[in-house]
């Protein structure tokens, strides 16, 4: 009989890490010594603990799947995370490892670049996560991605739809091995470059977006599309064909865009637990997105749901 009490709405698979930022006014070449401005530790999570704590603090019943070092940085994240609301059970600490750090350096009109540390995660396994995830039994859906280790996040997405889950996968980083069929996959949130990469099409490929995300679907047999076009907005090609656009919200001025392509997931799967179509759960998820480049820093973009709606509300 399932513990519904350990039920949630959300559980999250992906890695935790601190970000670490600087400013700069281009970015470096090889060889070059750059100088930068203002570099300091930010409240700046992994692709788990950012998505987890969005999740959040829009009021879902989420649950983290990770590993962490005995350390500094990992105690951040599990504070982070659940000060959001989330549940942390299964955030595994290890002494084999030190939680992960990154560097965003951030150019004069917000756009970012990031360069990725190891992973505390590789130490994850695939028994620890099968566990965490029978505990878990009957939660609703299951976000994952690569920062975990890819073997890592497939099995535990294999076994989350084994489990009745409805799965979610952003395959970021690119992996280094195949990925195979992804027909277990529901969602697949992607960029254009990661598009291309899983239709086997070179990056100067010209292929319109609609074109590209059908190929991207016959490629891998997942359900549903949702490719990011950064300033162009997103589009999705459905389980049904359905193609459709969705513009991006515009502001006067994006302070950090860092980590708004893990909230406009995060606000477009929390639509979809609420029962919008994807659609709607987009184009709210837009406008979520929009808001939080207009305030500096990762963690504290993510707004509370009454702030969203307040923001949506005068557009």
């Amino acid at each position: 009989m399932v513990d519904v009490s350990r039920a949630f709405d959300v559980i999250v698979l992906n890695s935790h890490g601190v970000g670490q930022y600087a400013y700069c006014d281009h970015m470096p070449v090889w060889g070059e010594t750059l100088s930068v401005k203002n570099w300091h530790v930010a409240e700046d999570g992994g692709k788990g603990s950012n998505v987890t704590v969005a999740l959040g603090r829009l009021g879902l019943r989420v649950a983290y799947i990770g590993k962490v070092g005995n350390d500094p940085w990992g105690d951040l994240g599990d504070k982070w995370m659940r000060d959001a609301g989330a549940d942390t059970t299964y955030l595994y600490r290890s002494d084999e490892v030190s939680t992960g750090t990154g560097l965003i350096l951030i150019g004069p009109d917000g756009q970012n670049a990031i360069i990725d540390g190891d992973s505390s995660s590789v130490k994850l396994t695939v028994e620890e996560v099968t566990a965490a995830l029978d505990d878990m039994a009957g939660s609703a859906y299951f976000v994952t991605g690569f920062e975990v280790p890819q073997r890592v996040s497939q099995a535990g997405a294999r076994y989350a739809k084994k489990l009745g889950m409805t799965v979610v996968l952003n395959p970021s980083p690119l992996p280094q091995e195949p990925m195979g069929r992804l027909d277990y996959v529901d969602y697949l949130f992607i960029n254009e470059l990661e598009g291309h990469y899983i239709a086997g099409l070179p990056e100067d490929s010209e292929l319109d977006a609609a074109s590209l995300a059908a190929e991207v679907k016959r490629a891998c047999g997942v359900g549903n599309v949702i490719l990011t076009l950064g300033s162009e907005g997103a589009c999705a090609l459905t389980a049904a064909e359905e193609f459709f656009f969705v513009d991006p919200l515009r502001v006067d001025k994006a302070v950090n865009t860092a980590g708004a392509g893990d909230g406009f997931m995060a606000a477009s799967v929390f639509g979809l637990v609420r029962g919008k179509g994807l659609r709607e759960a987009m184009d709210w998820a837009a406008k979520y997105a929009a808001l939080s480049v207009t305030i500096e820093g990762t963690i504290p973009s993510y707004r509370p749901l009454a702030e969203v709606e307040a923001f949506i509300a005068k557009l």
